[in-house]
């Protein structure tokens, strides 16, 4: 699963990544640009800390950019954010469509999550080795998420989730993990992003030599 992730840059950066990989442009209120918004990107993100997604503005003309919680809290909880004790920074894609906790927002809130590289750790307990996993291209990574909105006394909040798929066999991943994020591109964010699409051909995993690791290898044991 994906516990950590950074976002090593700027919103004019992501804005022109969405375009230039996806096809899609970053909307903003009237008057105001990438370079002109006042919204922060957080760069080190951990569970339960702030993070920037994109869900589609209210047009699906682009992308919004929300700043939420990275672990979802569902629109049917009662009661401050921290008394929401689940762990629910990731999902399955097997039982998102079922879960109580993601079921409304796999059919109607889908979103992207930009990163520059995401965290695995193998080796054992104690001495762990830390693997920084990059697009091998240099670009960005967008990955597959869902958002809800959960009212509180000072107003609602925004907060979302990273969709997880197995990792096996050839995939990049699979030596370090045995889950891994869903990485979009172009053509699979336009399906993701439509709640009307067929999303299953979509949730896999990327071509071969897509993700670089570094270090390289899993350390042993």
């Amino acid at each position: 699963m994906c516990n950590a992730y950074n976002v090593k840059t700027n919103l004019s950066a992501i804005g022109e990544a969405a375009k230039a990989q996806l096809g899609l442009s970053l909307i903003f209120p009237d008057g105001v640009t990438a370079e002109t918004s006042n919204l922060p990107v957080p760069q080190d993100l951990y569970p339960r800390r702030d993070g920037l997604f994109l869900r589609p503005d209210e047009a699906r003309t682009g992308l919004e950019p929300v700043v939420g919680c990275w672990n979802l809290t569902p629109f049917f909880h009662k009661g401050p954010l921290k008394a929401w004790k689940a762990s629910t920074n990731n999902c399955r894609s097997e039982t998102m469509a079922t879960s109580p906790s993601f079921r409304d927002a796999f059919k109607r809130r889908r979103c992207l999550v930009p990163a520059t590289s995401f965290t695995e750790w193998t080796g054992p307990t104690g001495s762990k080795t830390r693997h920084a996993i990059r697009r091998a291209d240099g670009g960005m990574l967008f990955f597959a998420g869902l958002w809800d909105r959960c009212p509180q006394d000072d107003g609602p909040v925004d907060s979302y989730t990273l969709v997880m798929i197995p990792a096996a066999g050839d995939d990049d991943m699979a030596p370090f993990h045995n889950r891994q994020p869903v990485l979009l591109g172009a053509e699979g964010a336009g399906v993701w992003l439509d709640p009307a699409q067929d999303c299953a051909g979509v949730l896999a995993a990327p071509p071969k030599g897509t993700l670089v690791m570094d270090p390289p290898e899993p350390a042993a044991g």
